[in-house]
């Protein structure tokens, strides 16, 4: 996250520094970017960049978590619409990240920065692009929402993080299956790519064994 200095900057200078890193950003993968071309597009001294961030992927995580922030805010209000079904409502974020990745206007930031994740193997960053990630200091007010009876077993907020984290994975595989097919000019149809994502929620859902009965 940036220091406090950043933030004490004008609304004007900081636009101007994300504004920069974006057009570094689309121009390459974060493992080729390059501080000194976001400070010269920002017109600052290199050594303000140190001031405001401790270093290139601090700059990154911020960036990404600005242009995805939206869903993440939007999370709660999904789950009230999913009635507390929180995989269907994870499905329907799935769905509209993916969209929102592939389709948008900062696709190729995306495809950069999704097809940069197996060269800098960086959790922080597959959190960042899945925005399925809430602080540990905000998790039980997120969940509040949730209906638990539905799932077969009792269940912690741990245990919901370990499939939210599988969830995440779905995510960021499928959108690396996209760019990277479409890298290659295959064809791709971003609907058989859901119709994969939805397959495996499905597993997650409803499991994979039949149910035994016992005597």
């Amino acid at each position: 996250m940036p220091k406090e200095t950043f933030y004490n900057l004008s609304e004007e200078k900081r636009q101007r520094i994300i504004k920069a890193a974006g057009k570094e950003f689309l121009r390459v993968p974060l493992t080729e970017a390059k501080i000194a071309n976001i400070v010269t597009t920002a017109h600052i001294p290199r050594g303000s960049f140190y001031q405001y961030f401790d270093g290139l992927d601090d700059l990154y995580h911020y960036f990404f978590e600005i242009k995805l922030r939206g869903f993440q805010e939007n999370f709660r209000e999904e789950v009230v619409k999913n009635k507390g079904d929180l995989i269907e409502t994870w499905r329907q974020i799935a769905k509209h990240i993916l969209e929102h990745v592939t389709k948008s206007k900062n696709a190729g930031l995306f495809q950069n920065a999704v097809l940069g994740l197996n060269n800098r193997g960086n959790q922080n960053i597959v959190e960042d692009l899945a925005i399925l990630y809430h602080k540990k200091s905000q998790l039980s007010e997120e969940y509040e929402d949730v209906d638990f009876s539905l799932f077969k077993q009792e269940n912690s907020i741990e245990d919901i993080e370990i499939l939210r984290r599988i969830i995440s994975g779905i995510i960021v595989q499928s959108a690396t299956i996209y760019f990277a097919k479409k890298g290659t000019d295959e064809a791709v149809d971003l609907s058989q790519i859901m119709d994969q994502v939805n397959k495996q929620i499905d597993w997650l859902k409803y499991g994979t064994y039949k149910e035994k009965t016992h005597d």
